[in-house]
């Protein structure tokens, strides 16, 4: 029997044993005096209980303290060696640098996707939520969350989410002045949705506050672009690519102080295009809704460009009359230049035309390749006038044709290309016999 003070508890003499409760179980079913022996036995045991279960709860109450005891201290000891394993981890020992680049890395893929979105998702872009979410984990994420200018040197902001956003203009405009703010004098790349509301002006001006930050800023507005944006003559010394998805350009002013623009893309209605520095301009993509003549070709944009190397044109072509001569007049010194093309099932005219539209002399590579299934009817008369005006005997070194071409078509058009090193044929159908 252990002692009241023992490490395993008290254990009392008169703990009856299995056989004793069934009996006693037994004697008060029957109703059944028990025998003068079994009297005996019972009253010292109701005697001794009351001592005896004293001496239990003494125990019991010291054997809880000493489990409490147990269960704070190991509670205490595992979160201790928790901050141990914190402190000791190999994270800790970055430098605040390196962890600003995991930070960005951890960017949500769809952050900067401005179209069809809710308030919520607004609010989440302009406040960096993904950035407040890590800078919980501990005070130095905080501080390199919040004080690293390049992890807010990005803004994307959709103002077609203010025009009805439940929680009103001033608070969204207070989230965008403090990520403003933390970008510091870091370079800018700027996502712009522009609704032609009142909150354009609101965004627009916060935003030229900075201009001299920016560096690639995307605008997609679905008419002309907002007041503000058209009429700011503004300084844009680091600016180095712009892309502008625009339906009307109203002769845009805002980004012609732009002395380092290289790249430029751009969509919409080329009959008046913005005052741009397109003598500095080295790439040009134009993505078209549709060209429906030669008179709204965007082409003409590289006669614009003359250090233009790379061109890039999405044309959508079904609607041009097929057999309507283009009457432009192209000449350029790009490089390299990719075009893709829809257009009309049996069109066999877009293809001739183009080529009689271009003269490029110093032209390397040509890409041309439809932009759905239907096929492009390649034109060798046409490629090899170009050819010859061109001198791509001279420096023509890779063609890619993706369109419907016999074998003769081509051993034509190769036997003028002396300098070819690199061709791709992809038949979108044949029309040898």
């Amino acid at each position: 029997m252990d002692s009241p003070g023992g490490e395993l508890g008290f254990s009392s003499a008169f703990v009856p044993t299995p056989i004793d409760v069934a009996n006693i179980k037994e004697l008060a079913r029957s109703g059944v005096c028990p025998m003068d022996s079994q009297l005996s036995k019972l009253r010292i045991t109701m005697a001794a209980a009351p001592v005896e279960l004293d001496r239990y709860d003494a125990d019991i109450e010291r054997l809880q303290t000493a489990l409490s005891r147990l269960t704070s201290e190991r509670s205490v000891l595992a979160s201790y060696t928790d901050f141990c394993r914190s402190v000791l981890s190999p994270v800790q020992r970055l430098p605040n640098e390196l962890l600003a680049d995991i930070f960005d890395l951890c960017l949500p893929d769809d952050l900067y996707m401005i179209f069809a979105s809710t308030t919520d998702d607004e609010v989440d872009r302009l406040a960096r939520r993904y950035l407040l979410q890590l800078g919980q984990v501990c005070t130095r994420w905080h501080r390199v969350a919040k004080d690293t200018p390049k992890l807010w040197s990005t803004i994307a902001v959709d103002t077609e989410v203010w025009k009805w956003s439940f929680i009103g203009d001033a608070r969204l405009a207070d989230l965008l002045e403090s990520s403003l703010a933390r970008g510091q004098n870091s370079s800018l790349t700027l996502h712009m949705g522009i609704s032609n509301s009142d909150s354009d002006v609101v965004v627009v001006e916060a935003l030229l506050e900075h201009a001299h930050r920016w560096k690639n800023v995307f605008v997609s507005s679905s008419g002309a672009p907002c007041v503000a944006l058209s009429s700011a003559m503004i300084s844009l010394d680091q600016l180095e690519m712009l892309d502008l998805n625009v339906d009307s350009w109203g002769r845009l002013p805002a980004f012609q102080n732009a002395p380092r623009l290289r790249y430029l893309a751009f969509s919409g209605y080329v009959g008046d295009l913005p005052l741009l520095p397109w003598t500095q301009i080295k790439t040009i993509v134009y993505d078209s809704h549709d060209t429906p003549g030669p008179r709204y070709s965007p082409l003409p944009v590289l006669n614009r460009a003359p250090q233009c190397t790379n061109g890039t044109f999405y044309l959508d072509l079904r609607e041009c009359p097929p057999h309507e001569p283009w009457d432009v007049d192209i000449k350029s010194r790009v490089n390299q230049l990719y075009f893709q093309l829809l257009v009309s099932e049996g069109d066999d005219a877009v293809v001739a035309n183009l080529f009689d539209t271009l003269t490029l002399p110093t032209l390397e590579t040509l890409n041309m390749c439809p932009s759905d299934g239907t096929a492009l009817i390649w034109s060798s008369t046409h490629f090899l006038a170009l050819a010859e005006r061109s001198g791509f005997d001279t420096c023509l070194t890779c063609l890619a044709i993706h369109a419907i071409v016999t074998d003769e078509e081509l051993l034509e058009c190769l036997r003028g290309l002396p300098k070819l090193e690199r061709l791709f044929v992809t038949e979108c159908g044949s029309s040898s016999a």
